[in-house]
């Protein structure tokens, strides 16, 4: 688990509430900047330092491929700047996502959703979701070292020149890793005793603290700021 500053997970997942509502109220590019940079600085400050400059780069790339495409004339042109404005304006809440699941602990934040009295046909799936990608990505950077065993490797040429093989290399053993692994997932929540009716305790005590006021006091301020530059008349 990275070092920096420790936030309840019901505070980072206030904060992707308040994410969601600024992007889809406010239309406003400088808003939405501005949101970008306020995530980016709160990752840092949380040691998630690969999530906060990759979301930097990402955003700045789509919006800057915006600009190039958009005043441009043709089909493509457009299709390409319709294309960026759309992953530019999620990407405020991938970011922030990306940087909850780096530095949060699946029990932590299952033990914080059962502390918010979410109910379990959420929680349980939402627990099991989360360690079930990592635990893919691993077994796919193990499919590719072993087509690479075989002559067989991810790159253009390959697939240009043979999708079908390549398909058939990475898809057939992922989909019976998939299988196997939603099933030891499985087996292992009921070991530790997911089904379990009542009260649930946890190692780890979760509770609010001076980081998590700040933390949510600057995005409520900048989510009401938000709404209210998106709903003000406009200056005649």
């Amino acid at each position: 688990m990275r070092r920096g500053l420790s936030l309840d997970p019901r505070t980072k997942l206030f904060i992707l509430i308040l994410i969601n509502l600024v992007i889809f109220v406010s239309p406003g590019f400088y808003t939405e900047l501005a949101c970008v940079i306020l995530i980016a600085g709160l990752l840092l400050l949380m040691g998630a330092y690969k999530q906060a400059l990759r979301g930097m780069l990402v955003y700045g790339l789509m919006s800057g491929l915006f600009y190039l495409c958009g005043h441009r004339p043709g089909f493509f042109f457009t299709f390409i700047s319709m294309l960026t404005i759309c992953w530019r304006r999620f990407m405020p809440m991938v970011m922030f996502a990306a940087g909850l699941i780096a530095t949060t602990r699946v029990g932590d934040l299952v033990s914080a959703l059962q502390k918010i009295r979410m109910p379990r046909s959420i929680t349980i799936p939402f627990a099991v979701t989360l360690r079930f990608f990592p635990t893919v990505k691993e077994e796919f950077l193990c499919i590719r070292d072993a087509m690479k065993l075989r002559g067989i490797r991810l790159n253009l040429k390959n697939i240009l020149g043979r999708p079908l093989t390549l398909l058939e290399s990475i898809l057939v053993p992922l989909i019976f890793r998939c299988a196997n692994i939603a099933e030891e997932l499985s087996v292992a929540a009921v070991t530790r005793g997911i089904e379990r009716e009542g009260r649930r305790t946890s190692l780890r005590e979760l509770k609010f603290r001076a980081g998590d006021a700040v933390s949510s006091a600057v995005f409520a301020a900048f989510s009401v700021a938000a709404v209210l530059e998106a709903n003000w008349p406009p200056l005649k």
